[in-house]
């Protein structure tokens, strides 16, 4: 798969891409607004080049992200601190976390290394 084929699966999940290649390495910042229309972005880095390496640092952000923490970050450097706010913030977090899983799934597919491939058949219900 070539990187372009990166930019074309995120834009169709609403992410926008820029690529940085540093030090031999190939970094993509994506970036997108969340449900409330704040600015988000996370890099993920491509490893030898290998879409595999790109969709495990994928993983291991989404696998990082707890979204109670990140609202309550979030407020308390942008001094936004009404109760409101915080749970639309959680609301926002969990959502950026399903999206950027569902970007790691779609580029597995578009690999040709399914999650669901290696399932067996009776787990699929």
């Amino acid at each position: 798969m070539r990187n372009k084929n990166v930019f074309s699966i995120a834009a169709l999940l609403g992410w926008t891409v820029s690529v940085k290649y540093v030090d031999g390495s190939l970094f993509f910042d994506f970036h997108r607004k969340t449900l409330s229309g704040v600015p988000f972005s996370f890099t993920a880095e491509m490893k030898d080049r290998k879409l595999e390496n790109l969709i495990k640092e994928i993983e291991s952000f989404v696998d990082a992200i707890d979204p109670e923490t990140c609202a309550g970050e979030w407020m308390i450097q942008s001094g936004a601190m009404a109760p409101s706010r915080y749970q639309q913030a959680v609301n926002d977090m969990d959502t950026i976390r399903t999206d950027a899983w569902l970007l790691a799934c779609e580029l597995r597919e578009a690999d040709g290394k399914s999650l669901l491939a290696g399932l067996p058949w009776n787990q699929w219900n």
